[in-house]
């Protein structure tokens, strides 16, 4: 029996699903795959559909030998350097699948005002720091006004802008 994800290899491993459907791979395709190889199903092409259809699908990463048809065949990329090689190529599916290509971490639920102020008095800090070093006095005053400012806004509850 063949790999159910090369087609070329003679499979060693068969997954089973939870629906009772079992999937055959080859070691190569077991390892590169791992855990994940679950939820490919019987079909080993299921992340096809998300993903867009490749103009130069022969490229391959140098590292790890990925190609972008392997990665539209299966979703997955083999190493870390497939990201910088495909970069311009990834882009739009991440765009469409996460909404954004940016990572910006993740917050407790609620008011996400807190975290902006506490990010920008962080941001600030590292600004302040930078004028103190470069003998910038006039800077390192008015970043320092603006710290004392945020701060009154985060311990004093005042997000908006309003005094109680």
């Amino acid at each position: 029996m063949l790999c159910s994800n090369c087609h070329t290899n003679p499979a060693t491993h068969t997954v089973l699903r939870g629906d009772g459907d079992s999937v055959h791979l080859c070691d190569a395709c077991f390892e590169r795959f791992g855990a994940a190889a679950d939820f490919f199903g019987s079909d080993p092409d299921f992340f096809a559909s998300f993903l867009q259809s490749r103009k130069d699908a022969g490229a391959a990463c140098p590292v790890c030998g990925t190609t972008l048809a392997d990665y539209a065949r299966t979703g997955l990329l083999g190493c870390a350097a497939c990201y910088e090689t495909f970069r311009e190529d990834l882009r739009p599916d991440i765009r469409r699948i996460h909404g954004k290509t940016m990572h910006t971490g993740k917050h407790p639920l609620g008011d996400g005002k807190l975290y902006e102020l506490l990010d920008e008095r962080e941001r600030l800090r590292g600004e302040l720091e930078r004028a103190v070093r470069e003998k910038r006095m006039k800077d390192a005053k008015r970043l320092n006004r603006d710290i004392r400012d945020i701060s009154r806004m985060i311990y004093d509850d005042d997000f908006d802008g309003e005094e109680k």
